[in-house]
This record gives structure tokens, C-alpha cells and sequence, in this order.
């Protein structure tokens, strides 16, 4: 994952979005210099704006706490369980063979976190 300030992976979302930052202060219930302030990294956000944001650009919370270090689960990996709990709820029971495959990603996800945990050693 590539390693952004909040502020510009706000802005990438909102025009991922195709959205101005007065639409998404709008949205969000915030005021526009709020946006712009978050864009320009000035500010941090606290914990209601972001709330606020993640529903306003339809995102996970938890990415949003994870970018601007309020969490220290991996981007990678809150992006794998949200896609996991997806098909999950998509599909219902995994198979067999989707069970070995979220096994697998899960698997290899930790083991690159206890690689780097080991090398600090």
C-alpha cells in the first residue's frame, strides 16, 4: 500500500468520487475549511469527523483511523477482512475451498508482519 498523508488520500477519495470538497462538507455535516484544512494535512482529524467521513465517502471507518494513525492494524490488512467479510456476507458459508483461500491470505498477511517484527530484532 502506498504510504500517503491523510490529506491526499482525502482528496484522492473525494475525486475518486468525482466530488468537490463543499459536496463533501456537505455530506460529512462539517464546514468546507474543515475539508480543506484535513486536505492540506493542517489538521488531524478527531474520531466524530472521521466518523462523519467514512460515511459520507462510503469508506471503512477503520481505514480512515489506520491513514491518519489513530490505528496500527495495516492498511493492507483492513482492506483484506473488508473484502473476506464481503464475500462472506455475499455468499454466505465459504466453501472448503474459499475457507483455504482467506486462510492463505490471512496467513501470508501475519507472516509479512512477523518477518518485519523479526528483523527489528
Amino acid at each position: 500500500m502506498d504510504e500517503i498523508s491523510f490529506g491526499k488520500y482525502l482528496v484522492r477519495l473525494r475525486n475518486e468520487k468525482s466530488m468537490s470538497q463543499r459536496k463533501l462538507a456537505e455530506l460529512a455535516g462539517v464546514a468546507n475549511s474543515t475539508i480543506s484544512r484535513l486536505e492540506s494535512d493542517a489538521v488531524k482529524p478527531d474520531h466524530t469527523t472521521i466518523e462523519k467521513l467514512s460515511v459520507a465517502l462510503n469508506v471503512e471507518k477503520s481505514l480512515l483511523l489506520t491513514k491518519c494513525g489513530y490505528s496500527e492494524i495495516p492498511e493492507d490488512f483492513v482492506i483484506i477482512a473488508r473484502k473476506l467479510l464481503i464475500c462472506f456476507l455475499k455468499y454466505g458459508d465459504l466453501s472448503a475451498e474459499q475457507r483455504a483461500e482467506a486462510y492463505r491470505i490471512i496467513s501470508n498477511t501475519m507472516l509479512l508482519e512477523d518477518e518485519d517484527e523479526d528483523e527489528d530484532v
